[in-house]
């Protein structure tokens, strides 16, 4: 390699260790003024960060990764408006707004763990659901098979363990697991039009708005 193209290359390798020395206000600085290098440390060091922040509320890979470059090229293209107090804290919100909405507006399929947070939520505490949400769960629980209605209500209004709905039914804890996964799945397939807006609203108690 010629003596100048060493030189250039080390130039530039000293100038991108300079770049993520730097703190985030700096940063976002350089981005105000049309620069591509801080923007592109600033998307490696917070994407995949955002991409796990979505991942933990909406299971799923190719939609969380497109919400994440989404959110980057809004960031770009508002550049020279933006006015951050604290880029980290930014993205996190603006992450997690971009999944409400999307749950909200796309009727997304949401996986069986938050329709299971979403019913200890309910369990726990039913004002946070509207009145016609909370009716909604309320049927959907009540036209469950006795048995599975039972177990259901056992583990999710007397918080009863797998095992102890065992012993006390005379049943096997396998059985009793199998009860409840019906019990969760039966509830997600009646709340297929409304589940979105309710997911959003147990999102939004978790995590603040």
């Amino acid at each position: 390699m010629p003596y100048q193209s060493v030189n250039r290359f080390t130039a530039a390798m000293l100038h991108d260790k300079e770049y993520q020395m730097w703190p985030d206000a700096r940063l976002l600085e350089q981005l105000r003024l049309d620069d591509r290098k801080a923007f592109e440390i600033l998307y490696h060091k917070y994407s995949s960060k955002l991409f796990y922040a979505a991942y933990n509320l909406f299971r799923d890979k190719d939609v969380c990764e497109d919400l994440v470059q989404e959110l980057f090229i809004d960031l770009w293209t508002k550049r020279n408006q933006l006015n951050i107090t604290s880029l980290e804290a930014y993205l996190k919100v603006a992450i997690r707004h971009r999944v409400l909405f999307y749950l909200r507006t796309k009727k997304a399929s949401v996986d069986l763990a938050v329709i299971e947070t979403l019913v200890e939520k309910y369990s726990a505490d039913s004002k946070l659901f509207q009145d016609d949400i909370a009716h909604l769960l309320e049927d959907g629980v009540a036209q469950l098979p006795e048995k599975c209605r039972q177990i259901f209500t056992l583990s999710r209004k007397e918080y009863l363990s797998n095992k102890e709905i065992a012993t006390r039914l005379n049943i096997s804890i396998k059985t009793v697991e199998n009860q409840i996964t019906i019990a969760l799945r039966y509830l997600r397939t009646g709340l297929t039009d409304y589940l979105p807006s309710v997911v959003a609203l147990v999102l939004l108690h978790m995590f603040g708005k």
